[in-house]
């Protein structure tokens, strides 16, 4: 019992990066100054995920562990995702992402299959890595093409 309530809090604390990139693109569009908030704002929410879904892995011993663990690689995946977008755009970071792709994938498949009471959690991680990764290959496709 007391497992599920840690699984939701850790997905819902995950949710929190939706408004908070409402506060982001508000913040680039109106006011730019202030943009490095936001960067702060979700690096901090995202180690603070990551760090909350290691305590839910390590605590958690029944089947729900699987949920923790695939929380914790969409994290991982989302992070190299960010990283890619933001600091770091050079081209193996392509294949980085797509590395973490195939590994989160994987993860999301076995918890589907171990787990039985939550498992539209990897479904809406796979659906959310299917769009980044879209994304990402039309960049891939993109890159270093002259579109002048």
């Amino acid at each position: 019992m007391k497992e599920g309530i840690h699984l939701k809090l850790s997905v819902y604390v995950l949710g929190a990066i939706i408004p908070l990139s409402l506060l982001g693109y508000y913040f680039a569009v109106n006011n730019e100054s202030l943009f490095y908030i936001y960067e702060w704002l979700l690096l901090t929410l995202i180690i603070i995920s990551i760090l909350y879904s290691i305590r839910n892995i390590i605590s958690i011993r029944n089947e729900q562990k699987w949920v923790a663990i695939s929380t914790l690689a969409f994290l991982l995946q989302f992070s190299v995702f960010a990283l890619f977008l933001g600091p770091l755009t050079h081209y193996l970071m392509f294949y980085l992402y797509y590395s973490f792709v195939i590994f989160s994938s994987g993860i999301y498949i076995v918890t589907i299959r171990k787990n039985n009471n939550y498992r539209i959690i990897p479904v809406i991680f796979m659906i959310i890595t299917a769009l980044f990764t879209i994304y990402l290959l039309f960049l891939h496709a993109l890159w270093g093409n002259n579109l002048s």
